[in-house]
């Protein structure tokens, strides 16, 4: 069984308020056109997000990006009570500018922050009443999304541009490349470069060339070219660190794969 309540306040204008119990209920794969900031009062709630899943538990915060998929279930049989901030991207955009701050993006779904919580639980249960002080009240949402913006994650790298990098790396597999030289034919800093690409990713630009590397190397064999004329086509070193990387990836040694292929 659940129950739950929405409402909004007064002077808050892009500002929706939630109150539910639910035991018992799971929310199907879902997205919100809103970024949602949430809290649970008490149980807990599994938090599935991009495959994995993880308990949402008294003193976290869940900051979800608008169009981002996920799941809601009860951890256990007890259920949970959740509280959700949600706050229009106008409103978003509006603090955004006032801080001079890019849109967040928030790559980590869950944070633990015992501080932010409380703030974020003593204002929601705030505006639960009647005639809330007007001014209290949107200071003190001005404050927690001030804090909640120093939480977030760089934005990731935009799909044609992972492209652009992509193809760079293949053309040039057995070439080293550079971070300066990367990040430049994005017109980024090396730092905003690193920090968008694994957002984008999940891995650093060394890690994904290694990965490209192999795949290029599975091709080749796959082809039929020897061993060591691919290891040293698509970048490595010599045999042995080839030998190495490529049964760390794969589980099969190279001439194994190469044998099994033709």
């Amino acid at each position: 069984m659940s129950s739950v309540r929405y409402w909004k306040t007064k002077g808050l204008n892009g500002l929706e308020l939630c109150l539910a119990n639910h035991a018992g209920f799971r929310y199907g794969h879902h997205i919100h056109l809103d970024y949602h900031l949430g809290l649970v009062e008490s149980g807990a709630q599994k938090f599935i997000h991009r495959g994995s899943s993880a308990p949402l538990v008294p003193g976290q915060l869940s900051l979800i990006n608008p169009d981002v998929a996920h799941d809601g279930d009860c951890f256990d049989e007890t259920g949970f009570r959740v509280r959700v901030f949600s706050l229009s991207p106008e409103l978003v955009s509006d603090l955004a500018d006032e801080l001079e701050q890019p849109l967040p993006f928030f790559t980590q779904p869950l944070r633990h922050q015992p501080h932010l919580y409380q703030h974020a639980l003593a204002l929601h249960r705030q505006l639960e009443l009647p005639e809330p002080s007007a001014l209290h009240a949107e200071s003190s949402l001005l404050a927690l999304l001030a804090d909640c913006f120093s939480l977030q994650d760089a934005p990731p790298l935009a799909r044609p541009l992972l492209a652009r990098i992509r193809e760079r790396m293949l053309a040039g597999l057995d070439q080293p490349h550079s971070l300066d030289e990367l990040a430049a034919e994005l017109g980024l800093s090396r730092f905003q470069f690193l920090r968008q690409f694994k957002a984008g990713l999940g891995m650093t630009p060394h890690a994904y060339l290694k990965r490209l590397r192999l795949e290029a190397a599975k091709k080749r064999l796959a082809a039929g070219h020897p061993v060591l004329d691919t290891a040293l086509a698509v970048g490595f070193f010599d045999q042995s660190h080839f030998h190495r990387a490529f049964v760390h990836a794969y589980h099969i040694t190279p001439a194994r794969f190469r044998a099994q292929m033709q």
